[in-house]
């Protein structure tokens, strides 16, 4: 009967949708982009240095911010998920509900700079103080098209891969919970069959 019980078990936690390899995925994918949109933006924060306006300098520190962030969040997520616990997978999935309420607030204030025209006089001055960059910085500190709209894609791309986190650390929570009752309610029955056989013999 017990050995019933436990295969009965096993087969339903096989049968359950593994999240744990999507949690990893998903928290690597998020750690890849947080460490590249972070060194992106010292490098431009370095680069263009006072070539840029005020509002500029702001939204490029509320990105340095959101992405160091997420950095961390994500190291949770990726630990919770190989060490199979619980509460750090908790964390990782209140983080990044945290980080992907603040990232769109940031991007899309980020964005309305970017999108936003300085005007004729703003645009030749901001010109002639990157004249002497690399090209990735003087499209960057000129705000083109090309940069404006590749800005929004990862943008989207970047909070559309921190809603599939949710997703499926909040799907990962669920199967480690299903998990934990399972096995409580193995060692109840193991312990209430103990002791019908023990008062039986008796």
């Amino acid at each position: 009967m017990v050995v019933s019980m436990s295969t009965s078990s096993s087969a339903e936690r096989m049968s359950i949708p593994q999240s744990r390899h999507h949690v990893l995925y998903i928290a690597f994918a998020e750690l890849l982009f947080s460490v590249t949109f972070f060194v992106v933006g010292i490098f431009l924060l370095f680069t263009l240095g006072e070539r840029i306006l005020d509002v500029d300098a702001v939204a490029l520190d509320l990105h340095l911010f959101a992405y160091f962030f997420l950095g961390l969040s994500t190291t949770l997520g990726i630990t919770g998920a190989l060490y199979r616990s619980r509460a750090l997978v908790a964390m990782f999935c209140s983080m990044i509900m945290a980080q992907l309420v603040f990232g769109i607030g940031s991007g899309i204030y980020c964005l309305s700079i970017l999108f936003r025209d300085p005007g004729d006089m703003i645009s030749r001055v901001l010109h002639n103080n990157c004249l002497h960059l690399d090209h990735f910085s003087m499209a960057f500190c000129e705000r083109t098209p090309l940069m404006k709209y590749l800005t929004l894609a990862l943008f989207l791309q970047m909070w559309l891969i921190e809603i599939l986190g949710i997703y499926f650390a909040q799907g990962y929570l669920q199967e480690l919970l299903d998990e934990e009752v399972d096995g409580m309610k193995e060692i109840d029955y193991e312990y209430d069959y103990d002791d019908y056989v023990y008062y039986g013999e008796c």
